[in-house]
């Protein structure tokens, strides 16, 4: 059962306590008409901490639901998935953009095994380096700076990670993807991958939360907060005995339903803003649907599934998609027919994909067994990417402390350069008469 509905329940259970201790109040009112004036005077104040008793157990019990109720799926493939609380291979290294740095693969770890990683900002405009995220354990080993920028103590962030998509590396890495078909799959160019990163930050955060997620996509050296998953379609191809050795490409890479999967606004110090409405992109042989889904307060069902008719088409789509810990849907209520929905030629620019290599095995009609490898796509991604990757070439305290070290150039001068002045001293020694003039009397 989902948060949503639990709380639900659980109202509807605090309502009932409410009454039944109501109830008994009023019976115990009753009961003291014939007893001495004594009992009579103190029984309300019994009734009112009754309430209060009954109030403190219900919120505590809805509480006590709402952090251990989280949903065990990933909406973006809609199958459970094992969550893993080591940094992935591909996030390893220094990763920067203009106004930060962030390293996942710290080293340190929670008592829960738990990833404590880097975060340093970029302030005043790129002057100062500010070591805003890290373990107390990289504290104690790197003395901080003293000053009224940087807080005494850091923000202490922990991550956990849970795959989106298979994490595919180049044939160099020797490391490959079985599926339970017998399929393996690995990165045709650039390596790549998805995840949703839960982050729990140190200190509750506003309404007393200090959980967040931030969905992530890297291909190469690029991490992207806007993606769009699916799952590859090798078996769209037909088995031909021409293909034994070969690669062959799907019909088309974008072809398939592209699920939104990223809804936050960056890996922050801060708790991220998370997206209200998602799009996800229906791509056919002859068009584009753009799919727009919006924050709801449903229970996630992955199996449910809604209807895009275009002319004599249809088309399904999963009703429901859950993305960093939120559940989205395209259709109201109980419907599943997808209204409004306007056709496009092709997918927005710019965009690029993942390229991935799965490799076949199977059986011709002649009963010959093949194998043969086939290019596809999972990852789509719009835009710049929110980081990249370093060289690698320094540390992150060597990076800090050559930014930190920089002096400002001086200032211009507030006047050109010029030479020798030529002053008119006259001015001094004989001022006109009505130097002692107002302002406002001069030129009337």
């Amino acid at each position: 059962m989902c948060a949503v509905a639990m709380q639900k329940e659980l109202n509807k259970f605090a309502y009932r306590g409410l009454s039944l201790i109501k109830g008994s109040f009023y019976a115990d009112t009753q009961k003291v008409k014939n007893r001495p004036e004594f009992y009579k005077k103190f029984m309300p104040l019994k009734g009112i901490l009754l309430i209060f008793a009954g109030l403190c157990l219900v919120q505590g019990t809805i509480l006590t639901a709402q952090e251990s109720a989280a949903p065990a799926t990933n909406a973006a493939t809609a199958v459970e998935v094992v969550a893993d609380d080591s940094v992935p291979l591909l996030l390893e290294g220094i990763w920067e953009n203009s106004n930060r740095y962030v390293v996942f693969d710290t080293d340190y770890i929670a008592s829960d095994n738990r990833a404590i990683p880097n975060i340093v900002l970029k302030t005043f405009y790129q002057w100062y380096d500010d070591r805003a995220a890290e373990s107390p354990e990289y504290s104690a080993k790197n003395k901080r700076d003293r000053n009224n920028t940087t807080p005494a103590n850091p923000e202490r962030i922990l991550l956990h990670f849970t795959p989106l998509t298979d994490e595919l590396f180049t044939p160099e890495y020797k490391i490959n993807v079985t599926q339970e078909d017998g399929d393996i799959l690995t990165a045709d160019s650039e390596c790549s991958g998805a995840w949703d990163m839960q982050i729990t930050y140190s200190s509750h955060k506003l309404g007393g939360k200090n959980t967040y997620h931030v969905p992530i996509a890297v291909i190469g050296n690029k991490l992207y907060l806007k993606f769009r998953v699916k799952a590859e379609n090798s078996d769209s191809v037909d088995v031909s005995t021409v293909l034994d050795g070969s690669i062959s490409d799907v019909a088309s890479k974008e072809a398939g339903y592209w699920l939104d999967a990223g809804n936050a606004n960056g890996i922050l110090v801060s708790p991220p803003v998370s997206s209200e409405e998602l799009l996800s992109y229906l791509v056919t042989d002859s068009a584009v649907y753009p799919v727009r889904y919006w924050e709801t307060d449903m229970e996630y069902d992955a199996n449910a599934r809604a209807r895009l008719d275009d002319g004599g088409n249809s088309y399904y789509v999963p009703k429901h998609l859950l993305v960093g810990g939120l559940v989205y849907t395209c259709t109201l209520g109980r419907r599943t027919q997808i209204r409004n929905v306007q056709k496009i030629d092709k997918l927005p620019e710019p965009y690029s994909m993942n390229s991935v290599l799965v490799e076949k095995h199977a059986v011709t009609e002649e009963d010959k067994p093949i194998t043969y490898r086939v290019r596809t796509s999972t990852i789509l991604v719009f835009g710049e990417p929110y980081l990249t990757l370093t060289d690698g070439t320094r540390t992150l305290e060597e990076i800090v402390q050559a930014a930190n070290s920089r002096k400002k150039p001086p200032r211009k001068p507030l006047f050109p350069p010029h030479g020798v002045l030529d002053f008119d001293w006259s001015i001094i020694e004989d001022p006109p008469k009505d130097y002692n003039r107002r302002m406002l009397d001069l030129g009337k």
